[in-house]
């Protein structure tokens, strides 16, 4: 069968944005809910912890090139290549979410959500991976662009808007988290069982592994790219994770002293989750309106420039969070750094997306190989801050925070030497402009 032979359904695309969604949802559930729900069932937590913690369970991430692999060679007959790689793995996510309410505890919560938690991001990692396979194969050229787009949009909005949904649905349930939890697992297996609607593309390909990781790690010319990614991506972990925990502790939501966070008065209450959803969402918005001028800079002007505009606005941003000051203001800081983020990610999307073009028959594989170079900078940065959490400890609250943000500031300028060292003929593109 050819692959324009496939009838693309609507229902297709509304498939593929539902997954999207949840995976941002499970995303927004690690940055926003987990944290919280931590503290409220142990009473007191480390924020060394936390960011070791959150590093390892974000690990299944830095290898998704492995997924890529897997999901390009290994198939079952009826289900065909990707629907195995994506429903198997969904449905073992969900489940683990439905069972979590019932077996976390007080002494044994960092233990068991560290251990589900990988289990649950290998799940989301898997399904990604297999789906942005899915859709290269159904999806024409001329169509790619939109239905990624879409796609992209729906994750970011589950990303964003997970919070604040959560935040709805838990006012719903009379504020129990376990059936948020019990929420996402259901929709998460529904949503990838859905795939057994889309008419996969029955394609024989063979895939050499070996030459391919020959390419791709062969050439020194390739690990300039990867730093690259790496840098840029090891200063977002403190973005989603303790920008918001700094916040509500300068807001007086929770008790410090030190690295360690404790609760103040009713440990069930909701106002822990709003302001830990607020600034969640302000970071959120302030992501989409950096990855649009980003892209559109990339694009249209110059992608060097995007990248050097982007580690720019991360430094300031970074250094802002040091100046003592009233919570609207931090909030407003929240939005620069998250836009920080987007414009970054996007800049780096630009500048690989076209270096992958240099290997038009594996460049899905060096795409991937990017993206998990940047997903193991987050895994180390958060390792950095669990350090420094770890050794500063003695030191007051607010002083451990500044100098994470003034570690995090050193990173994004560090970022600019493997950047240098990349040819701009390989990633930059030649707009002519008429006078």
């Amino acid at each position: 069968m050819e692959k324009s032979e496939i009838v693309l359904k609507k229902s297709y695309l509304g498939i593929f944005s539902l997954n999207y969604f949840t995976q941002g949802i499970n995303q927004s559930m690690f940055t926003t809910i987990i944290p919280i729900y931590l503290l409220q069932l142990m009473g007191s937590i480390n924020s060394a912890e936390v960011a070791s913690l959150m590093s390892m369970v974000l690990l299944p991430f830095g290898v998704k090139f492995i997924y890529g692999m897997i999901s390009d060679k290994i198939s079952i007959k009826k289900l065909g290549r990707r629907k195995p790689w994506i429903i198997g793995p969904s449905i073992t996510a969900g489940l683990i979410w439905i069972l979590i309410p019932s077996i976390l505890t007080a002494n044994n919560a960092m233990t068991l959500i560290l251990i589900l938690g990988i289990i649950i991001v290998i799940g989301v990692a898997m399904g990604d991976t297999a789906i942005d396979g899915l859709i290269l194969d159904l999806y024409p050229k001329e169509k790619l662009g939109r239905v990624q787009g879409i796609c992209w949009s729906f994750r970011s909005v589950g990303i964003i808007a997970g919070g604040p949904l959560i935040m709805v649905f838990m006012l719903l349930v009379g504020g129990n988290v376990g059936a948020v939890f019990i929420g996402l697992g259901i929709a998460m297996m529904i949503f990838s069982v859905l795939t057994l609607f889309v008419r996969e593309f029955e394609e024989i390909r063979e895939v050499n592994v070996r030459n391919n990781l020959k390419i791709i790690f062969g050439k020194f010319k390739n690990w300039k790219v990867y730093t690259f990614s790496l840098f840029m991506a090891m200063v977002d972990g403190v973005i989603f994770v303790f920008i918001p925990l700094y916040l509500i502790i300068q807001g007086g939501f929770v008790g410090a002293a030190g690295a360690t966070i404790d609760l103040i008065g009713d440990p069930t209450r909701l106002d822990l989750y709003a302001p830990q959803a607020l600034v969640a969402f302000i970071i959120g918005l302030g992501v989409i309106t950096g990855a649009i001028i980003g892209g559109r800079i990339a694009d249209l002007k110059s992608r060097k420039r995007s990248v050097y505009f982007s580690l720019v606005l991360s430094s300031v941003s970074y250094l802002l969070f040091i100046i003592p000051t009233v919570w609207p203001l931090l909030l407003i800081f929240s939005f620069l750094l998250g836009g920080s983020s987007g414009w970054r990610n996007s800049a780096l999307s630009a500048v690989i997306g076209q270096e992958s073009q240099l290997y038009p028959e594996m460049d899905s594989t060096y795409y991937a190989t990017c993206n998990s170079f940047a997903n193991i900078g987050t895994v180390i940065g958060l390792e950095v801050t669990s350090l420094i959490f770890a050794s500063l400890s003695g030191l007051g609250t607010y002083a451990i925070y500044a100098i994470i943000f003034l570690v995090m500031a050193l990173i994004v300028n560090i970022t600019y030497i493997p950047f240098s060292k990349m040819d701009p003929k390989e990633y930059e593109i030649n707009i002519n402009k008429t006078n």
